[in-house]
């Protein structure tokens, strides 16, 4: 079940602080719905007692504490992945920014990876 609060502490730069949060896990991502409707899109940076740091991929301008609205969308950042991603170019958050078409994806992976042992290491 996805949690949406309204209980945004601060906003400095980047980042949002929103309180009284619950089940929020790092690098989880987060929809942040500012007073005028418009969605942008964070991920969970750290979680402390029934805080949690959100940055955001987006620009903050717009958003308020009182009036928006952070969702956490219980995953983290998944790209879809093929062979058609050879020699194309990407924004950071995925979109083709060559100016061709979407890729089909095959699969889609975490793009954080699996942990590391810390043996292994």
């Amino acid at each position: 079940m996805l949690k949406q609060y309204k209980t945004i502490k601060e906003i400095s730069g980047p980042l949002l602080i929103v309180e009284g949060v619950a089940d929020v896990k790092y690098q989880e991502l987060v929809e942040v719905e500012l007073p005028n409707g418009e969605i942008r899109r964070g991920q969970v940076l750290e979680v402390a007692a029934d805080l949690a740091v959100v940055q955001m991929f987006e620009e903050t301008r717009g958003a308020t504490t009182a009036g928006s609205k952070a969702k956490f969308l219980g995953k983290t950042m998944e790209m879809g992945v093929s062979p058609d991603l050879l020699g194309r170019v990407f924004t950071g958050a995925g979109q083709p920014k060559d100016g061709l078409p979407p890729i089909v994806p095959e699969k889609k992976l975490d793009i954080n990876g699996s942990p590391l042992n810390p043996y292994a290491r």
